[in-house]
């Protein structure tokens, strides 16, 4: 019966240690960048994020509706008396 040498048993050791710390570290920063991402706020037609640290202490998103989980809003239909009436 032949027995692994020691330095097998260290080996692997290490290699499982190595693997929980990367483990960790992705863990940790994967935590810190999702949990730490800004909150806006619906205001209606507008995303606003108010930060308390300058240089842009209010930003306002018209345009991008996922910032806040705003719905698209609907299409107003051009009016008909606008437009050239050409016959």
């Amino acid at each position: 019966m032949l027995f692994p040498t020691k330095s097998l048993f260290l080996f692997i050791k290490f290699s499982i240690r190595r693997y929980f710390i990367k483990i960790i570290f992705v863990a940790g920063t994967t935590t810190v960048l999702g949990c730490s991402g800004t909150v806006w706020k619906n205001h209606g037609d507008s995303c606003i994020h108010i930060s308390e640290k300058p240089p842009l202490r209010r930003v306002i998103n018209y345009s991008d509706h996922e910032l806040c989980g705003r719905k698209l809003s609907p299409r107003t239909a051009p009016n008909p008396l606008t437009r050239p009436q050409t016959k």
